[in-house]
């Protein structure tokens, strides 16, 4: 019976421990595919967390806000108007005739309250025209947030590649320190042996040690280069997130796709619709207006006691000269409209110079690629040739780690300048907008 028992416990351990397996390996899949990243997904981070990407909604509420306010020209304008008066003098009126005396006098206290209503009839396309105004003006708003969010790419960029960079350096150094490793073990067979000297051993030991500290000193700036990242980006991203090198293909162009090209375009629609409204303000308007009152006396002068009035009518507003100012105003608009043009060139010109700049970046490092392999191949020959010296005793370890730390650092180039070419044309899609 106890057998029996022991049998199903052990069993059920088994089950247990699968289930355990099973589920960890699980956790260990999903936590190796959140500790991947790529220089998209940080981009799309840095979009829908940063406090810039919030004006979008901001300044879509304020510009509707702004058209509410606009439409209201063609609402009615009420206004309650109050006073009380009193005057020195008041009408008085004295007629004698045929025997009998006619006459007046009124009221030197006076009060009155009424309200007076205006209403916009034709404004010669006023309120459309200041409309579109507004229109181009939230174009504009959120055209310069867009604009800065672009900025702020080239920071996640910039810190983006010097993670990979610093991780590149990392992994040579370490494959270096595995070599001496290694090589140690071989030093240590030939100095018992008697073929070489104990100092091999000790030059060899410091040179790991000398490594390690290298490595730890580049660990901290990786850290600190994810650390701003996950700043720029709004989200955490952990240490050992594995930064996935871009697969970048690039077509040499002329054509642009800047954020700050529709920019310069927007600036010149503005101007057009001030324009617009210059030309409609010394347009006539015409109105109807009304009051409504109660007051003492009213319309009736005579009457001396409290009485309702109103009146009603049409009214027509015209402002027919101005000085010439108008015509200055269009003259100061023509010019901005040059300014504009003179910036559109200067940017063009900036950006031309920029592309050409890492055109020639590109093709400098993709020459550099090429040397690199061919010193790789050499280093790794002389390293291949100095190891077997230092096992016969021929040369010393500081020899042979000297060849060893020439064939890392080729190595490091080359891995180097492989990301800075792909860093660089990620700069060039950048300068065009196509990033």
């Amino acid at each position: 019976m106890l057998k029996v028992k022991t049998t199903e416990i052990m069993s059920l351990i088994k089950k247990i421990t699968i289930v355990i397996v099973f589920f960890g390996f699980l956790i260990n899949q999903v936590n190796s595919q959140d500790t991947k990243i790529s220089l998209d997904e940080c981009y799309k981070r840095m979009l829908s967390t940063h406090p810039l990407a919030n004006q979008t909604d901001i300044n879509t509420k304020a510009s509707e806000l702004a058209v509410k306010n606009i439409n209201t020209g063609w609402l009615p304008n009420t206004e309650f108007n109050a006073q009380a008066t009193y005057q020195s003098e008041a009408i008085k009126v004295d007629i004698s005739a045929f025997g009998n005396n006619f006459g007046f006098e009124g009221e030197r206290d006076q009060y009155r309250a009424s309200v007076d209503i205006n209403q916009m009839i034709f404004d010669w396309g006023r309120i459309k025209a200041a409309k579109d105004q507004e229109s181009v003006n939230m174009k504009i708003n959120q055209q310069t947030t867009k604009i800065e969010l672009n900025k702020i790419k080239e920071q996640v960029n910039k810190f983006f590649f010097a993670v990979l960079i610093l991780q590149c350096n990392i992994n040579q150094l370490n494959v270096m320190v595995e070599n001496i490793e290694a090589k140690q073990q071989t030093v240590e067979s030939g100095v018992k042996n008697g073929v070489l000297l104990n100092s091999n051993i000790n030059v060899l030991q410091a040179e790991k040690i000398k490594l390690k500290q290298s490595i730890y000193g580049i660990q901290l700036q990786q850290r600190a280069a994810i650390d701003v990242l996950s700043e720029v980006t709004g989200c955490v991203i952990s240490y050992d997130t594995k930064f996935q090198l871009p697969n970048v293909n690039i077509g040499y162009s002329d054509s642009l796709k800047r954020a700050e090209l529709v920019m310069f375009e927007f600036q010149r629609e503005k101007l057009d619709a001030t324009s617009k409204i210059i030309s409609k303000q010394n347009k006539p308007t015409l109105f109807g207006f009304g009051q409504l009152g109660y007051g003492k006396p009213g319309f009736n002068m005579v009457n001396t006691s409290f009485d309702p009035f109103y009146i009603v009518g049409l009214g027509v507003s015209w402002k027919f000269w101005d000085w010439n100012k108008t015509s200055r105003k269009r003259k100061i608009i023509s010019l901005s409209k040059d300014y504009i043009s003179t910036q559109r060139e200067s940017f063009n010109k900036q950006v031309a110079i920029a592309l050409k700049n890492e055109e020639a970046k590109i093709k400098n490092l993709e020459e550099a690629l090429k040397s690199d392999l061919e010193i790789i191949a050499l280093r790794e020959e002389v390293t291949k040739s100095a190891q077997s010296q230092l096992d016969n005793g021929v040369i010393t370890s500081s020899q042979y780690l000297t060849e060893l730390s020439s064939e890392t650092e080729a190595k490091i180039n080359y891995q180097t300048h492989k990301i800075e070419l792909v860093q660089s044309k990620v700069n060039y899609l950048y300068i065009r907008g196509e990033m």
